[in-house]
């Protein structure tokens, strides 16, 4: 039935639930799993920062070396998070899986990662969170709903529906 599967994961308690639906899909059809986790770009990171500095133009050097050392802390922090979930995954016999680590907005990441990767399933946690909270805080989810083209995507809610 599926041919590839995109797991999409951040490190969260909530990503887990999305794992267990994720292996049990591919157990059952023998397909792989790609294992995605999106970290934040130096670029985002500045962008982020400089709305908060109050000389811009001072804290531009310091700035960026802080946000190329954070994003390389984010960088091994999703390695090793990938690394153990990709060990829970074959330990629960999903025959192949691979990892990835990409930089930028996670709903864009998500999506052009499973158009170039050939995957035909996302499978994607999400608050479940809707009208105010959805406009404040932004939905990854919703994105990747809305914008994906050649796959079927799996929306795991939380146990609590966190709304």
């Amino acid at each position: 039935m599926y041919k590839r599967i995109l797991l999409t994961h951040d490190g969260s308690e909530l990503a887990e639930a999305a794992t267990e639906h994720a292996a049990t899909l591919a157990k059952a059809t023998g397909a792989p799993v790609l294992l995605l986790q999106v970290i934040d770009s130096v670029a985002q990171i500045l962008a982020q920062t400089a709305s908060l500095a109050a000389e811009p133009a001072a804290a531009g050097a310091i700035a960026a070396n802080v946000a190329e050392e954070a994003v390389q802390a984010q960088q091994a922090a999703a390695q090793k998070n990938l690394e153990a979930l990709q060990a829970a995954l074959e330990r629960a016999g999903v025959a192949k899986v691979e990892t990835m680590i990409m930089e930028g907005s996670p709903g864009d990441a998500v999506v052009s990662c499973a158009e170039e990767h050939g995957c035909d399933l996302i499978v994607i946690a999400t608050h479940g969170r809707s009208g105010i909270k959805r406009a404040i805080l932004g939905s990854v989810a919703d994105h990747v709903v809305r914008h994906t083209r050649n796959a079927a995507v799996l929306l795991v809610r939380s146990k609590d529906h966190g709304g």
